[in-house]
């Protein structure tokens, strides 16, 4: 019976580790019909639970192959835990200087995987909520399928 608790004891770690995932948020927000209106959002919630732990913040969108433009600005509205708000205004790139799509292809749909903040330290623990809007000179934009937010914790290379 002794052996075998050992062998549990010297088990047990390399169990936790390798079942410990390193991604701590990761939601999907589709678009009604492909058509991202000028007026809707797409609003994540997450929870950070360690601040002195550094994080990845990486944002997949879906389009279609027809998708009009090359890139695609958002603003986002920030809400931090003690409900201070940031606003920013940014620019998806979903194209390289070629033109030519980037990510992968899946069917007529592209998946472009973006980092918003490849290396990313929170303050405060607690909620947060990043919304995001389209930001285009086009009140309907056509060709957005969704957003996908994914928070994991860094890992230097």
């Amino acid at each position: 019976m002794n052996k075998y608790l050992v062998g549990l004891l010297y088990l047990l770690p390399v169990i936790l580790l390798t079942s410990c995932s390193g991604n701590i948020y990761n939601e999907e927000r589709k678009i009604a019909e492909g058509i991202w209106e000028y007026n809707d959002s797409l609003r994540f919630d997450f929870e950070i639970p360690d601040t002195a732990q550094l994080y990845t913040m990486e944002l997949d969108v879906k389009h279609r192959d027809e998708f009009p433009y090359e890139n695609c600005y958002v603003r986002i509205k920030s809400l931090y835990p003690d409900k201070t708000l940031k606003d920013d205004r940014l620019s998806l790139e979903f194209a390289d200087e070629t033109g030519m799509w980037m990510g992968e292809k899946s069917g007529g749909s592209w998946l472009a995987p973006i980092a918003i903040q490849p290396v990313a330290k929170f303050r405060q623990p607690g909620k947060y909520s990043m919304i995001f809007f389209q930001d285009t000179r086009q009140d309907s934009l056509p060709g957005i399928e969704s957003l996908r937010l994914k928070i994991a914790r860094y890992k230097a290379k």
